[in-house]
């Protein structure tokens, strides 16, 4: 199977677990949507939920390179502000990619291998970072990582389910004030020691 025809039936693949979810989605469903046979899939991928497998595990490690590259450098909340608009933007532009790694996430998540960082990893990163530097309060590292992986995934949920009709794009802003408000430490509670 070529490079490009794999993609077609990766593509296939997402879209259809996106709209019908793994367990309702045949092998024949995939081949037809990607034109290709039967067979061909099964000597790639002995079961549509090996597939479902791989493709959860590439599509959120992409996830994690893709985040941390947008984080970029410099102090960690402002990394956050650009995590968050990412994570925002990939929802908006990859809609059937977004709701397959929600709706899976609960079957997938375990099978991804644990020496291959994730976007909790990125986030708890970021976070632990700030801590250190002083730009974020001094408080557990995950409940706070948590705070920021809330806030992105119920409103992506709710963006993908139809239930947040304001597009995500422009609460990226208003959404990372909001956390950003009660994580970050200004200057002045730096100095002070207020707010830890």
């Amino acid at each position: 199977m070529s490079a490009d025809v794999r993609q077609k039936v990766r593509d296939a693949a997402i879209a259809l677990f996106a709209l019908k979810g793994v367990k309702a989605t045949t092998v024949r469903d995939i081949a037809r949507s990607a034109g290709v046979s039967e067979g061909a899939l099964y000597r790639h991928w002995p079961s549509k939920e090996e597939l479902a497998a791989d493709l959860f595990t590439s599509e959120y490690t992409a996830m994690s390179r893709s985040l941390r590259d947008a984080a970029g450098q410099g102090p960690a909340p402002d990394r956050l502000r650009r995590v968050i608009g990412h994570a925002f933007h990939l929802a908006e532009a990859a809609p059937d990619r977004t709701r397959f790694l929600l709706l899976s996430q609960h079957e997938s998540l375990p099978l991804v291998p644990r020496d291959q960082e994730t976007p909790v990893d990125v986030i708890s990163g970021i976070v632990a970072d700030g801590i250190a530097e002083g730009s974020i309060v001094a408080a557990d590292r995950d409940a706070l990582s948590h705070i920021v992986i809330g806030a992105i995934v119920l409103n992506v949920q709710s963006h993908v389910y139809g239930r947040q009709t304001a597009p995500l794009s422009t609460l990226a802003r208003p959404i990372a004030d909001a956390i950003l408000t009660g994580i970050a430490r200004t200057a002045d509670t730096s100095r002070t020691g207020a707010g830890q």
